[in-house]
Protein backbone atom coordinates (compact mmCIF):
# COMPACT_ATOMS: atom_id res chain seq x y z
CA UNK A 1 0.00 0.00 0.00
CA UNK A 2 2.92 2.56 -0.02
CA UNK A 3 2.74 2.62 -3.52
CA UNK A 4 2.08 6.03 -5.62
CA UNK A 5 -2.06 7.01 -5.36
CA UNK A 6 -3.75 9.56 -6.30
CA UNK A 7 -5.85 9.16 -2.55
CA UNK A 8 -2.94 10.86 -0.41
CA UNK A 9 -4.62 8.49 2.75
CA UNK A 10 -3.79 5.58 0.65
CA UNK A 11 -0.12 6.28 2.27
CA UNK A 12 1.19 6.05 5.64
CA UNK A 13 2.44 9.31 5.85
CA UNK A 14 -0.67 11.37 6.56
CA UNK A 15 -1.65 8.07 9.30
CA UNK A 16 1.51 8.55 11.12
CA UNK A 17 1.31 12.19 11.17
CA UNK A 18 -1.65 12.01 12.59
CA UNK A 19 -1.24 8.94 15.44
CA UNK A 20 -1.84 10.78 18.41
CA UNK A 21 -4.25 13.03 17.67
CA UNK A 22 -6.15 10.42 15.94
CA UNK A 23 -6.16 7.79 18.96
CA UNK A 24 -6.62 10.18 21.77
CA UNK A 25 -9.97 12.44 19.57
CA UNK A 26 -11.56 9.47 17.51
CA UNK A 27 -10.99 6.33 19.75
CA UNK A 28 -14.30 6.80 21.51
CA UNK A 29 -16.60 7.75 18.93
CA UNK A 30 -14.88 4.85 16.49
CA UNK A 31 -15.67 2.17 19.43
CA UNK A 32 -19.70 3.43 19.45
CA UNK A 33 -18.88 1.86 15.36
CA UNK A 34 -16.62 -0.86 16.53
CA UNK A 35 -19.19 -2.36 18.78
CA UNK A 36 -22.25 -2.52 16.23
CA UNK A 37 -19.37 -4.29 13.79
CA UNK A 38 -18.32 -6.76 16.42
CA UNK A 39 -22.46 -7.31 17.49
CA UNK A 40 -22.77 -7.86 13.64
CA UNK A 41 -20.06 -10.08 13.04
CA UNK A 42 -21.82 -12.70 15.98
CA UNK A 43 -18.11 -13.42 16.96
CA UNK A 44 -17.88 -16.29 19.54
CA UNK A 45 -15.67 -16.63 22.48
CA UNK A 46 -12.07 -18.29 21.50
CA UNK A 47 -12.15 -16.60 18.45
CA UNK A 48 -8.90 -16.44 16.43
CA UNK A 49 -9.69 -12.95 15.17
CA UNK A 50 -8.23 -10.53 12.27
CA UNK A 51 -8.19 -6.56 12.77
CA UNK A 52 -7.21 -5.47 8.90
CA UNK A 53 -5.60 -1.58 9.33
CA UNK A 54 -6.09 -1.83 13.11
CA UNK A 55 -4.65 1.53 13.85
CA UNK A 56 -4.31 2.16 17.37
CA UNK A 57 -6.35 -0.71 18.22
CA UNK A 58 -9.84 0.04 18.45
CA UNK A 59 -11.81 -2.77 17.38
CA UNK A 60 -9.06 -5.53 18.73
CA UNK A 61 -8.55 -4.35 22.28
CA UNK A 62 -12.02 -5.03 22.56
CA UNK A 63 -12.85 -7.76 21.23
CA UNK A 64 -9.26 -8.88 22.94
CA UNK A 65 -10.40 -10.15 26.53
CA UNK A 66 -12.58 -13.08 24.77
CA UNK A 67 -11.20 -13.94 21.66
CA UNK A 68 -8.13 -16.13 21.62
CA UNK A 69 -5.80 -14.71 19.57
CA UNK A 70 -5.81 -11.04 18.09
CA UNK A 71 -3.65 -10.44 15.11
CA UNK A 72 -4.06 -6.30 13.79
CA UNK A 73 -1.93 -5.35 10.97
CA UNK A 74 -1.43 -1.85 9.69
CA UNK A 75 1.10 0.75 7.59
CA UNK A 76 1.23 3.00 10.24
CA UNK A 77 4.07 2.53 12.36
CA UNK A 78 3.22 5.35 14.30
CA UNK A 79 -0.11 4.14 15.10
CA UNK A 80 1.09 0.26 15.68
CA UNK A 81 3.11 2.35 17.93
CA UNK A 82 0.19 3.69 20.28
CA UNK A 83 -1.45 0.55 19.81
CA UNK A 84 1.25 -1.52 21.91
CA UNK A 85 1.35 1.16 24.56
CA UNK A 86 -2.42 0.27 25.09
CA UNK A 87 -1.61 -3.40 24.80
CA UNK A 88 0.87 -3.45 27.77
CA UNK A 89 -1.58 -0.73 29.73
CA UNK A 90 -4.39 -2.98 29.81
CA UNK A 91 -1.68 -6.30 29.74
CA UNK A 92 -2.76 -8.35 27.09
CA UNK A 93 -0.82 -11.41 26.10
CA UNK A 94 -2.67 -12.45 23.16
CA UNK A 95 -2.30 -9.34 20.53
CA UNK A 96 0.01 -9.95 17.86
CA UNK A 97 0.80 -6.75 15.59
CA UNK A 98 2.25 -6.74 12.45
CA UNK A 99 3.40 -3.77 10.55
CA UNK A 100 3.29 -4.42 6.31
CA UNK A 101 1.02 -4.25 3.32
CA UNK A 102 -2.63 -5.68 4.24
CA UNK A 103 -3.33 -6.12 0.72
CA UNK A 104 -0.90 -8.98 1.02
CA UNK A 105 -1.17 -10.63 4.30
CA UNK A 106 1.45 -12.27 6.19
CA UNK A 107 -0.91 -14.86 6.94
CA UNK A 108 -1.89 -18.71 5.90
CA UNK A 109 -4.71 -19.34 4.44
CA UNK A 110 -7.37 -20.51 6.58
CA UNK A 111 -6.11 -19.01 9.58
CA UNK A 112 -9.30 -16.63 11.52
CA UNK A 113 -12.76 -17.46 12.88
CA UNK A 114 -13.38 -13.76 12.23
CA UNK A 115 -12.01 -10.27 10.08
CA UNK A 116 -13.02 -6.28 10.79
CA UNK A 117 -11.60 -3.29 8.80
CA UNK A 118 -12.76 0.01 10.86
CA UNK A 119 -13.14 2.22 8.19
CA UNK A 120 -9.26 1.08 6.44
CA UNK A 121 -10.21 -1.10 3.61
CA UNK A 122 -11.99 1.96 2.37
CA UNK A 123 -8.74 3.78 1.12
CA UNK A 124 -7.02 0.75 -0.30
CA UNK A 125 -5.73 1.37 -4.19
CA UNK A 126 -6.80 -2.09 -4.47
CA UNK A 127 -9.79 -3.04 -2.41
CA UNK A 128 -10.61 -6.16 -4.41
CA UNK A 129 -7.64 -7.67 -3.39
CA UNK A 130 -7.98 -6.50 0.29
CA UNK A 131 -11.55 -8.25 0.30
CA UNK A 132 -9.75 -11.37 -1.42
CA UNK A 133 -6.99 -11.75 1.09
CA UNK A 134 -9.33 -11.51 3.85
CA UNK A 135 -11.39 -13.87 2.21
CA UNK A 136 -7.99 -16.15 1.80
CA UNK A 137 -7.37 -16.16 5.20
CA UNK A 138 -10.41 -16.84 6.81
CA UNK A 139 -11.91 -20.47 7.47
CA UNK A 140 -15.31 -21.78 5.78
CA UNK A 141 -18.00 -20.19 7.43
CA UNK A 142 -15.68 -17.22 8.83
CA UNK A 143 -17.00 -13.69 9.28
CA UNK A 144 -16.17 -10.40 7.92
CA UNK A 145 -17.06 -7.20 9.46
CA UNK A 146 -16.07 -3.60 7.29
CA UNK A 147 -17.09 -0.14 7.71
CA UNK A 148 -17.04 2.65 5.96
CA UNK A 149 -17.96 6.05 5.87
CA UNK A 150 -20.93 7.00 4.10
CA UNK A 151 -22.02 9.80 1.59
CA UNK A 152 -20.26 13.43 2.83
CA UNK A 153 -23.83 14.46 3.10
CA UNK A 154 -25.31 12.52 4.89
CA UNK A 155 -23.34 13.17 7.88
CA UNK A 156 -23.65 16.30 10.20
CA UNK A 157 -20.91 15.90 11.36
CA UNK A 158 -18.02 15.28 8.04
CA UNK A 159 -20.19 18.91 6.57
CA UNK A 160 -18.92 20.59 9.49
CA UNK A 161 -15.28 19.73 9.26
CA UNK A 162 -14.98 20.29 5.63
CA UNK A 163 -17.04 23.69 5.82
CA UNK A 164 -14.53 24.62 8.36
CA UNK A 165 -11.71 22.99 5.58
CA UNK A 166 -13.55 25.50 2.66
CA UNK A 167 -13.57 28.73 5.11
CA UNK A 168 -9.24 27.77 5.28
CA UNK A 169 -9.06 26.92 1.78
CA UNK A 170 -12.34 27.89 -0.34
CA UNK A 171 -11.18 26.50 -3.89
CA UNK A 172 -11.30 23.15 -2.11
CA UNK A 173 -13.47 21.27 -4.19
CA UNK A 174 -16.81 20.32 -2.53
CA UNK A 175 -16.97 16.56 -1.51
CA UNK A 176 -19.22 14.55 -4.02
CA UNK A 177 -20.93 11.47 -3.63
CA UNK A 178 -18.02 8.86 -5.17
CA UNK A 179 -20.81 5.77 -6.97
CA UNK A 180 -17.37 3.83 -7.47
CA UNK A 181 -16.56 3.56 -3.79
CA UNK A 182 -17.66 2.00 -0.75
CA UNK A 183 -19.90 4.71 -0.10
CA UNK A 184 -22.09 3.04 -2.16
CA UNK A 185 -23.99 0.36 -0.71
CA UNK A 186 -24.48 -1.97 -4.64
CA UNK A 187 -20.84 -1.68 -4.67
CA UNK A 188 -20.11 -2.70 -1.56
CA UNK A 189 -22.03 -5.62 -1.43
CA UNK A 190 -20.47 -6.42 -5.11
CA UNK A 191 -17.05 -6.18 -4.35
CA UNK A 192 -17.94 -8.38 -1.12
CA UNK A 193 -19.44 -11.05 -3.46
CA UNK A 194 -17.35 -10.79 -6.11
CA UNK A 195 -14.49 -11.89 -3.23
CA UNK A 196 -16.63 -14.99 -2.52
CA UNK A 197 -18.52 -14.10 0.40
CA UNK A 198 -21.95 -15.03 1.60
CA UNK A 199 -25.10 -13.64 2.48
CA UNK A 200 -23.91 -10.02 2.25
CA UNK A 201 -25.79 -6.82 3.98
CA UNK A 202 -24.61 -3.97 3.73
CA UNK A 203 -26.39 -1.64 6.57
CA UNK A 204 -26.59 2.11 7.83
CA UNK A 205 -24.85 2.72 11.09
CA UNK A 206 -25.09 6.46 12.63
CA UNK A 207 -23.09 7.53 15.88
CA UNK A 208 -23.12 11.23 17.15
CA UNK A 209 -20.23 13.19 17.65
CA UNK A 210 -19.84 15.12 21.29
CA UNK A 211 -19.60 18.61 20.23
CA UNK A 212 -18.91 21.01 23.55
CA UNK A 213 -17.32 24.11 22.14
CA UNK A 214 -15.89 25.96 19.08
CA UNK A 215 -12.33 26.06 19.76
CA UNK A 216 -12.29 22.50 21.57
CA UNK A 217 -14.59 20.84 18.44
CA UNK A 218 -11.33 22.64 16.01
CA UNK A 219 -8.83 21.62 18.19
CA UNK A 220 -10.02 17.94 18.32
CA UNK A 221 -10.61 17.92 14.68
CA UNK A 222 -7.17 19.13 13.62
CA UNK A 223 -5.45 16.30 15.92
CA UNK A 224 -7.67 13.49 14.32
CA UNK A 225 -8.07 14.61 11.00
CA UNK A 226 -5.33 13.52 8.28
CA UNK A 227 -6.55 15.51 5.73
CA UNK A 228 -6.26 18.58 8.21
CA UNK A 229 -2.66 17.63 9.23
CA UNK A 230 -2.07 17.49 5.53
CA UNK A 231 -3.25 20.70 4.96
CA UNK A 232 -1.85 22.18 7.56
CA UNK A 233 1.54 20.81 7.08
CA UNK A 234 1.48 22.49 3.31
CA UNK A 235 1.09 25.95 4.80
CA UNK A 236 3.38 25.96 7.56
CA UNK A 237 3.13 27.09 11.45
CA UNK A 238 2.71 30.88 10.61
CA UNK A 239 0.11 30.28 7.87
CA UNK A 240 -1.76 28.10 9.05
CA UNK A 241 -2.39 30.23 12.70
CA UNK A 242 -3.72 32.82 10.33
CA UNK A 243 -5.50 30.67 8.48
CA UNK A 244 -7.21 28.51 10.91
CA UNK A 245 -8.78 32.09 12.36
CA UNK A 246 -11.31 32.10 9.44
CA UNK A 247 -12.24 28.31 10.11
CA UNK A 248 -12.93 29.32 13.96
CA UNK A 249 -15.36 31.83 12.53
CA UNK A 250 -17.21 29.89 10.31
CA UNK A 251 -17.65 27.20 13.20
CA UNK A 252 -18.81 29.77 15.82
CA UNK A 253 -21.24 31.03 12.71
CA UNK A 254 -22.22 27.60 11.93
CA UNK A 255 -22.54 25.89 15.53
CA UNK A 256 -24.44 29.05 17.17
CA UNK A 257 -25.98 26.43 19.84
CA UNK A 258 -23.52 24.41 21.89
CA UNK A 259 -23.08 21.62 23.26
CA UNK A 260 -24.92 19.50 20.80
CA UNK A 261 -23.96 16.58 19.08
CA UNK A 262 -22.75 15.93 15.24
CA UNK A 263 -24.02 12.50 13.66
CA UNK A 264 -21.87 10.53 11.30
CA UNK A 265 -22.89 7.64 8.86
CA UNK A 266 -21.19 4.96 8.24
CA UNK A 267 -21.81 1.75 5.99
CA UNK A 268 -21.51 -1.50 7.82
CA UNK A 269 -20.85 -4.72 5.51
CA UNK A 270 -21.22 -8.47 6.67
CA UNK A 271 -20.62 -11.99 5.42
CA UNK A 272 -19.90 -15.33 6.01
CA UNK A 273 -17.17 -16.76 3.71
Amino acid sequence: MTQPTANPLSASEPWNLVADGYAETNMRVFELFAEEAIAASKLKPGAVVLDVACGPGTLALKVASTASKVHGIDFSESMLAIFKKKIEQAGHGNIALHCGDAQTLPYADQTFDAAFSMFGLMFFPDRKRGFAEIHRTLKPGGSIAVTSWAPVDQSPAMQTMFGALRAIKPDLPQPQRSIGTLENPEVFKQEMEDAGFRDVEISRVTKAFPVGTVPEFWKNMVRGSAPIQMLKKGMGEEMWREKEKLALAWLEETLPTLPMPLTSDARLGVGIK
